[in-house]
C-alpha cells in the first residue's frame, strides 16, 4: 500500500454551469459508504466533507465539525462555471484513505444550488503516482441510473 503520512491532495472541480458539485472517495466505486467533498454555491459557503450513507437526501450528511479539516477551500461561480477548490489530508483517522497508488473516486453535480439528486455522476479509478485513470464499469447500470 502506498501510504503517505502527512501528505495532502489539492483538487479543483470545474462544472460548466451553476450547481452543486462533489467528488467522493470510495473503497468500491459505489456511492453508499463513500465520503465526499461537496460544494454548494452561495454567499459564505465553503466546501464540506460529507458521509454518503444512502442514496436518499437524508443519507447525505455533513461530517461532524471535528472532521471538517479541509483547507484552502472555495466554491464560486465565475463566467458561468462552478469552481470548487480544496486541500485535503490523504490519511485521516476513521476516513477512507487516499493513497499515492490506485484510488476509487466518484464525481457528481446537480442541476441547482440545492443539494439534491445528481444530474450526472460517474466513478473512476485514478493512480496518483502514474496519473493513469479509467472509468469503472457498473453492474446492472440501467437500474443504477434509475435510482433516486
Amino acid at each position: 500500500v502506498d501510504v503517505c503520512d502527512g501528505c495532502t491532495i489539492s483538487m479543483e472541480l470545474i462544472y460548466d454551469s451553476e450547481a452543486w458539485v462533489g467528488i467522493a472517495f470510495s473503497t468500491d466505486g459505489q456511492m453508499v459508504g463513500s465520503e465526499a467533498v461537496i460544494g454548494i454555491p452561495g454567499e459564505g459557503n465553503v466546501p464540506l466533507k460529507y458521509n454518503l450513507n444512502s442514496k436518499s437526501n437524508a443519507g447525505v450528511q455533513p461530517m461532524p465539525e471535528s472532521q471538517q479539516t479541509l483547507s484552502d477551500t472555495s466554491i464560486e461561480v465565475k463566467d458561468g462555471q462552478t469552481i470548487m477548490k480544496f486541500t485535503k489530508m490523504m490519511n485521516e483517522t476513521g476516513e477512507i484513505e487516499i493513497t499515492t497508488g490506485d484510488n476509487s473516486f466518484l464525481w457528481a453535480y446537480g442541476s441547482t444550488d440545492d443539494l439534491r439528486y445528481h444530474n450526472s455522476r460517474a466513478s473512476f479509478e485514478l493512480n496518483l503516482s502514474s496519473g493513469t485513470s479509467e472509468e469503472l464499469s457498473v453492474p446492472n447500470k440501467a437500474a443504477w441510473l434509475a435510482h433516486g
